[in-house]
C-alpha cells in the first residue's frame, strides 16, 4: 500500500459486494437441497464491565469479517433452534426462538440481534441460523 499505513482500516467508505450466499437455485427434485441461511454463532449479550443486557444478543456470522459486510444482513431473521423434552402437537421435539439483526457490533463483523424471547445462557457459543430473508435487494 503505497503512501499509507498498512494497518489502518480507513473510514469504512469502501463498499464490498454482498458476501457470496450459499444458495444454489436448482430445479425441483434435482441437485442438492437449497440452504436458505448462513451459519452464525451466539457469542453472548451486550454489556459493560459490570452489567449485562440480555435483551440484545451478539451474533458472529461466518464469512463476515468487517463492519461493511454486515450491512447486507441488517433486518434479516435469525433462528435459534433447540430440542425440547416433550413432543409438540406436530410430533417434533424441535423448537425455535426467532430474532432479527438490528445493527453492527464493533468493527470485526459481529452483529446485534433482538429475539422475541431472550436467548437462554446455555445457548452461548451455540449455532444460530441467519436467514437470507427478508431481502432488501
Amino acid at each position: 500500500m503505497p503512501g499509507g499505513n498498512p494497518h489502518h482500516r480507513g473510514s469504512g467508505a469502501k463498499k464490498h459486494p454482498p458476501p457470496s450466499a450459499p444458495i444454489v437455485a436448482t430445479a425441483k427434485g434435482k441437485g442438492q437441497p437449497v440452504r436458505l441461511y448462513v451459519r452464525g454463532t451466539f457469542s453472548g449479550f451486550i454489556g459493560g464491565q459490570r452489567n449485562q443486557y440480555s435483551r440484545t444478543a451478539i451474533i458472529k456470522i461466518s464469512g463476515v469479517e468487517d463492519k461493511v459486510d454486515t450491512d447486507f444482513y441488517l433486518g434479516k431473521r435469525i433462528a435459534y433452534i433447540y430440542k425440547g423434552k416433550n413432543e409438540k402437537k406436530d410430533g417434533s421435539k424441535f423448537r425455535v426462538i426467532w430474532g432479527k439483526v438490528t445493527r453492527a457490533h464493533g468493527s470485526a463483523g459481529a452483529v446485534r440481534a433482538k429475539f422475541r424471547t431472550n436467548l437462554p445462557p446455555k445457548a452461548m457459543g451455540g449455532p444460530v441460523r441467519v436467514m437470507l430473508f427478508p431481502s432488501r435487494v
